[in-house]
C-alpha cells in the first residue's frame, strides 16, 4: 500500500491523544501534522491539503464537526474522520449527516490505522457525491458510525482490524 504525499492532519485538545494517533499512522509510515488548537487547525485546513483529516468532535473553540464542514466546502469529497469520547445519539447523527466516520474513544490502534487506510484509498478522484452512509456500529465498543457504503469499507476495517 503506498502512502499519500500529502500529510495527514489531526486534530485534538487533548495532546496525549494526538500523540497516540500520530504514533500509530507514523509507524505505519505516513507523514503527520498535529495541532492540539483548533483555530490553528482551521487555517492550516485553508491553506494546506491533507490526505486526511482527524478530528476531535469536542474542543473548546471548534467543534470538529464543523471543522470538517469548513473542509467539505473548501474540497469536496475530501477525507475526514470524526474522533470523539462522548459519542452521544446527537454527535452520531452529526456524523452521518456530514458523511464522517466517527471512531469512539477509546480505540485500538489497528481500528484507527484500518480506518484511516480505507478513507484514504476511497478519495483517490472521488467527488464525494455518490458517498452513501452505511449503518453505524454501537459507539460504546469503540466501533464506527458514518462510513461510506462504496466498497464495504466497515467489512474491511474489520478484516484489517482483526489481523493487525
Amino acid at each position: 500500500m503506498s502512502v499519500p504525499a500529502d500529510p495527514i492532519l489531526i486534530v485534538d485538545d487533548d495532546q496525549a491523544s494526538c500523540r497516540f494517533m500520530a504514533e500509530v499512522l507514523a509507524r505505519a509510515g505516513y507523514n503527520v501534522e498535529w495541532t492540539v488548537d483548533d483555530d490553528a487547525a482551521v487555517e492550516r485546513v485553508h491553506r494546506s491539503h491533507y490526505a486526511l483529516v482527524i478530528t476531535d468532535v469536542t474542543m473548546p473553540g471548534v467543534r470538529g464537526t464543523e471543522l470538517v464542514a469548513d473542509l467539505r466546502r473548501l474540497r469536496p469529497g475530501a477525507p475526514a474522520l470524526l474522533v470523539s469520547g462522548f459519542a452521544d445519539e446527537a454527535t452520531r447523527a452529526e456524523a452521518r449527516r456530514l458523511g464522517v466516520p466517527l471512531l469512539a474513544k477509546p480505540f485500538a490502534p489497528d481500528l484507527l490505522l484500518a480506518t484511516a487506510r480505507v478513507l484514504i484509498a476511497n478519495s483517490g478522484g472521488d467527488d464525494g457525491a455518490s458517498v452513501g452512509v452505511r449503518r453505524e456500529q454501537d459507539s460504546s465498543s469503540g466501533g464506527w458510525t458514518g462510513l461510506p457504503t462504496h466498497g464495504g469499507p466497515a467489512s474491511t476495517i474489520r478484516k484489517d482490524a482483526e489481523r493487525g
